[in-house]
C-alpha cells in the first residue's frame, strides 16, 4: 500500500483495521463512534493535547494558542 492510499482512508476504516474484529456489534460501535466524534486536528510538533470543556465537558483540541472545543466550539487561551 502506498503512503496515498493509507491517507485517504477515512478515520472510521482506520478504526475498524485497528481493530480487527469481524463481530458486527463490535463494528457496528466502532462505527457509531467514528460518526458521533470529531476527528482530531493535524497533529503539531507537540503532538495532539486534549482538555475539558468547561461549558458542555467535551474535548478540546490545542490549536496553535488556543483551546477550541469540539462540542460547542468554546474557545479559550492557552
Amino acid at each position: 500500500m502506498t503512503d496515498f492510499a493509507d491517507e485517504a482512508r477515512t478515520r472510521t476504516a482506520h478504526l475498524l483495521r485497528m481493530a480487527a474484529t469481524d463481530d458486527p456489534q463490535v463494528r457496528d460501535r466502532i462505527i457509531a463512534y467514528a460518526t458521533s466524534t470529531p476527528d482530531p486536528p493535524p497533529m503539531g510538533g507537540q503532538g495532539i493535547q486534549t482538555s475539558g470543556c468547561p461549558r458542555c465537558a467535551g474535548t478540546m483540541w490545542l490549536q496553535r494558542d488556543l483551546w477550541v472545543c469540539s462540542g460547542c466550539g468554546h474557545i479559550r487561551d492557552r
